[in-house]
C-alpha cells in the first residue's frame, strides 16, 4: 500500500470547525494552514499493523483466532461477513511532539492547527488501509473502534495486543487511549460475496 498520505487543504479546514463552503478565511490563515502541513509531511512517521481472522461466533461471543469479542454492535457489524480485517496505525511522535511545542511555547494557533493536520493525516491513513482491503477483497463493512457503542475503550489493550501493534509503537497510557495520539484502530468485516 502506498503510505504516501495525501493532506487536504479543505479537511483540515473543516477538522478546525470551519464549513469548507461557506468559512471565508484570509491570505494570511491560509498560507499559515498551508505552513503547518507543509511541516506535517515532513513530521509524519506512518505505520501500521494489520491481521486477517476468520470470524467464529459461540455463544454470542465473536472469536477472532484467540481474540474474542463481547458485543452487539459488533456482532451486527460482521453478520454478514466470513472473514475480518483489524488493524492499528499512526503518524507517529514526531507530529504529537511539535504540537505540544507549540502549545508550551504560546504558538497555541500553529499548535491547534497541526493537531487538526495530524487528526487529518490519521484518518487519511485509515482510510487507505480500508481502501486498500477492499479493492483487494471486495466490499467491506463500515469501520469501528474499541470505545464506539458497546465495544468499551477498555478492550483496546487486548484488541492492540492481538494486532501486534507494539511494532508501530503505539501504547496505551492509563485511561486506554492511544500513544501517540495521532493512531486509530478498528475493525472491518470482509462481505461474503
Amino acid at each position: 500500500m502506498d503510505i504516501n498520505l495525501k493532506i487536504n487543504y479543505e479537511d483540515v479546514l473543516v477538522r478546525l470547525g470551519a464549513n469548507k463552503y461557506l468559512t471565508k478565511v484570509d491570505k494570511k490563515t491560509k498560507s499559515l494552514i498551508l505552513e503547518v502541513i507543509n511541516l506535517a509531511k515532513k513530521l509524519l512517521r506512518p505505520k501500521y499493523c494489520i491481521c486477517f481472522a476468520d470470524k467464529k461466533i459461540v455463544d454470542e461471543k465473536i472469536y477472532l483466532d484467540d481474540f474474542v469479542i463481547s458485543s452487539k454492535d459488533i456482532f451486527k457489524l460482521l453478520e454478514n461477513s466470513q472473514k475480518v480485517c483489524a488493524f492499528a496505525a499512526t503518524v507517529g511522535q514526531p507530529i504529537d511532539d511539535k504540537i505540544s511545542y507549540f502549545m508550551e511555547n504560546g504558538m497555541l494557533v500553529k499548535g491547534a492547527v497541526l493537531d487538526a493536520v495530524g487528526s487529518v493525516a490519521v484518518e487519511v491513513l485509515a482510510d487507505n488501509i480500508c481502501n486498500d482491503i477492499k479493492e483487494k477483497y471486495g466490499n467491506t463493512t463500515f469501520r469501528f473502534s474499541p470505545g464506539y457503542g458497546d465495544w468499551g475503550l477498555k478492550n483496546q489493550t487486548d484488541f492492540l495486543k492481538w494486532l501486534g501493534a507494539e511494532k508501530t509503537g503505539i501504547k496505551l497510557n492509563f485511561s486506554f487511549q492511544m500513544l501517540p495520539r495521532k493512531s486509530v484502530s478498528a475493525l472491518f468485516g470482509i462481505l461474503i460475496k
